[in-house]
């Protein structure tokens, strides 16, 4: 009985401290959720390894932004079959904040151009890693390589209003 109790007690602790760390990294109203996948399968196109891109493999993940402009992201990125990257999945919780920028010329650094010259930067604020830009006009982003000579490269960004 007290070895039950005792349990109960840990995983109510355990919630209350997740809640609050949860709580913490993003307070806001989500106000846009948004997927991705990226995936990169031809060793012969440059953009899909070293020195040009990170190996062949993908990412895939979402973003949730706060009205406060905070926001949580999670995803998984796997490599596979390049020589000198470690194989295998990798799984990261992120903790980021973003801001509206109106451009228009798509700013250089742009995953996609907006038809309402909107984007938003995303920078990572746990993690060192460069911002990402992308548009704020929700909508389904693709980028399909095979119509460009490069199959296997594949991208889709699918951006919600809440």
């Amino acid at each position: 009985m007290r070895i039950r109790r005792f349990f109960a007690c840990l995983v109510l602790v355990a919630g209350l401290v997740f809640g609050a760390v949860s709580n913490a990294a993003a307070s806001g109203t989500a106000v846009y959720q948004i997927a991705f996948s990226a995936n990169c399968n031809n060793p012969s196109v440059a953009l899909c390894v070293p020195p040009v891109g990170s190996g062949l493999g993908g990412d895939w993940g979402s973003i949730r932004l706060y009205s406060d402009h905070r926001g949580t992201a999670e995803f998984t990125s796997a490599n596979h079959q390049t020589p000198l990257v470690p194989k295998g999945a990798t799984h990261a919780l992120l903790v980021v904040q973003w801001t509206l920028v109106t451009s228009s010329t798509p700013p250089p650094d742009a995953v996609f151009p907006d038809a309402n010259h909107q984007y938003f930067v995303i920078s990572v604020i746990n993690i060192p890693l460069p911002p990402l830009t992308i548009p704020a006009t929700p909508g389904h982003y693709k980028f399909q390589g095979a119509i460009f000579g490069m199959p296997g490269v594949n991208y889709i960004l699918q951006i919600n209003a809440i």
